[in-house]
């Protein structure tokens, strides 16, 4: 029942997206419009990281980002770093360490 319950809660959040997403048909822009036009660049980056022991547990998580658009006579630079580390150790039941890092980054 309860999975049924979340097949149903899912398909209905897809299908309210998609419905909201619908867009007018695309524009064409002149040249002086096209000039007044600036795209930005993104990066975004994510660690998480979970240790669970009795004797010994350790973890670290760091991220950096950094989006600069590119200008006039101006390089633009994107950037997304992420690492995740984790450690456990345990003498009266089994340890456990979960990690996990992704970093994404785009240009215009």
């Amino acid at each position: 029942m309860k999975t049924k319950f979340c097949s149903l809660l899912m398909g209905a959040s897809l299908l309210a997206l998609t419905s909201a997403a619908d867009a007018a048909q695309p524009l064409a822009l002149s040249d002086v419009q096209m000039d007044g036009v600036t795209a930005g660049a993104a990066a975004s980056a994510d660690a998480t990281s979970l240790a669970m022991g009795d004797f010994l547990t350790f973890s670290q998580t760091e991220t950096v980002t950094n989006a600069v658009p590119s200008g006039p006579g101006q390089v633009g630079v994107a950037f997304g770093g992420a690492f995740s580390a984790t450690m456990a150790a345990s003498a009266l039941f089994q340890a456990s360490a979960a990690s996990h890092s992704d970093s994404a980054a785009t240009l215009p």
